[in-house]
């Protein structure tokens, strides 16, 4: 029987850390997946919570650049994590993806959050990334 070797991922210099949060494996995963290619080191979580936990002690890297996370997820949802994010990293952007277009106007009051509609294009959601992280770094810098 053949066996496969996972081999870990190095973080190389210059790469940005996005943090995708979505309780749907498939999404979460294939989102994953398609950022690591467009050059991303990317962490995942299936929850808020264990994004938060993320958040607080990011594993393998120093800090993380900006949250990617779905809207309508079991417990605490998409919201409530940029709020969390907006009180405890406060420069940190989020970006929301929702499929409910009424929601969309929730993330008006949010400090460094934008949502984008699902579905949603992958080439336009690394674009939306690279483009949030490049105004970020521009304010701090």
């Amino acid at each position: 029987m053949a066996e496969i070797i996972d081999f870990p991922e190095q973080q190389k210099a210059g790469r940005h850390v996005v943090l995708v949060v979505d309780d749907e494996f498939l999404v979460r995963t294939v989102l994953s997946e398609i950022l690591k290619d467009a050059g991303f080191y990317v962490l995942q979580a299936e929850t808020a919570n264990d994004a938060i936990a993320i958040l607080e002690h990011p594993p393998q890297v120093d800090h993380v650049d900006l949250v990617f996370s779905d809207v309508k997820m079991p417990g605490m949802d998409g919201f409530e994590l940029a709020r969390w994010v907006n009180e405890n990293k406060a420069d940190m952007p989020v970006i929301l993806a929702s499929g409910y277009i009424g929601k969309t106007n929730m993330a008006s009051g949010l400090r460094c959050a934008e949502i984008l509609k699902k579905p949603f294009d992958f080439d336009a959601v690394i674009d939306k990334i690279r483009d949030t992280i490049s105004r970020r770094q521009a304010r701090l810098a």
